[in-house]
């Protein structure tokens, strides 16, 4: 009964999100889009990347709103087990959102660094998969098991091994943001296969742990969130709605959000009123289902909405409604991931013809959602 209150609570946030125009009309006038993209990426360009040899691969590494970075990955291991005491690392200023798209293992999380040293910045690995960082010996860790359908959120500064021991080969989406864009671009299917063939030239690829003399500290402050494929499971569906499994602090004063997006078949009519997000950046990835999105364009009669609803305390953070125009319509299905910078117009669900869940990862810059 509680579980079904919670959830009609989420699908009135989720409606009221999309349909609160009249609400904001006292709010004034606002900007019908700001400078930003949307990034599509394929089910195609992610499985290019997925393995078959171990290795953190981006797929793409665009620019977000706020001088920052969001970056979606493929982390790929083969049935391992490595030895103790086990060697980890931790970012400096990157914060992480690991969803295990398929396989089964175990990760060392949080604690701190014995021996600690300031990893190289002048590798690959550095400039194109993990930027700043620190590398050492794990203690102090918690064991941490995973499997399908799981999360793991980690920020900046904490120690960790995802793939400590891996019993199934695995496919783990990696979300990175990347908050001073340390992290070389690659915005299309070429530049990420290009790196793909580059590292097949290497000895090591993927997060190859060299660094310098330089000692650094043994963790920074912040902790690691574990989300259960139940936790994420329990919030799709059954109606409509946006609906958040975490909303955790992340470094650099920023939050990080992981939500279902859930829809059942649906068609909308033209012409619709969307919205865009001033400071949230977001990416989808589609878990099940299909459907067509509008993106991008630009708003009519732009308003901002109420900052004072539950919807945009809890679910969207600043925005702006109006009539969506001069889009582009995106057909999605599952195994595909969209990025959407704050500031872009966009309506997922325009037409979903099947049932559908989304994971909806949202980076919250300046803390503007409420935590759970």
């Amino acid at each position: 009964m509680k579980k079904t209150a919670l959830a009609g609570v989420f699908v009135l946030l989720f409606v009221f999100a999309m349909t609160s125009p009249s609400s904001s009309q006292t709010r004034g006038q606002a900007p019908p889009n700001m400078p930003g993209a949307f990034t599509f990426i394929p089910k195609a360009d992610l499985e290019a990347v997925m393995g078959p040899t171990r290795g953190d691969r981006p797929a793409r590494v665009v620019n977000i709103a706020g001088g920052a970075n969001l970056g979606v990955y493929i982390l790929h291991y083969p049935a391992t087990k490595n030895p103790t005491p086990p060697s980890s690392f931790y970012h400096s200023e990157i914060s992480e959102l690991y969803y295990v798209i398929r396989g089964e293992g175990t990760a060392l999380l949080g604690g701190q660094l014995q021996n600690p040293m300031w990893r190289d910045s002048n590798t690959t690995s550095f400039r194109e998969v993990s930027g700043p960082g620190v590398a050492g010996t794990i203690t102090g860790y918690k064991s941490q098991k995973w499997s399908a359908g799981d999360i793991i959120i980690v920020p900046a500064g904490v120690p960790h091994t995802i793939g400590f021991e891996v019993t199934v080969p695995n496919d783990i989406l990696r979300v990175v943001v990347d908050p001073k864009r340390s992290l070389k671009l690659v915005t299309n299917r070429e530049a990420s296969l290009a790196r793909l063939r580059a590292e097949a030239q290497e000895q090591a690829p993927g997060q190859t742990v060299a660094t310098t003399s330089k000692p650094g500290p043994p963790s920074m402050p912040g902790v690691f969130t574990f989300i259960p494929k139940a936790a994420t499971e329990a919030l799709m569906g059954p109606t409509r709605g946006d609906r958040p499994a975490r909303v955790v602090n992340i470094a650099n004063g920023a939050n990080l959000g992981a939500f279902i997006l859930h829809y059942e078949p649906m068609k909308n009519t033209l012409p619709v009123n969307s919205f865009y997000h001033s400071e949230v950046s977001e990416v989808y990835y589609v878990i099940r289902g299909e459907g067509t999105a509008l993106l991008g364009g630009e708003l009519d009669k732009a308003v901002w909405d109420d900052p004072n609803s539950t919807a945009i305390k809890e679910v969207r953070g600043p925005s702006v409604n109006g009539v969506i125009k001069n889009y582009k319509t995106q057909k999605w299905s599952a195994g595909d991931t969209i990025v959407v910078s704050a500031g872009v117009p966009h309506s997922m669900g325009f037409e979903v013809t099947a049932k559908t869940d989304i994971l909806r990862v949202a980076v919250d810059p300046k803390r503007a959602l409420n935590l759970k």
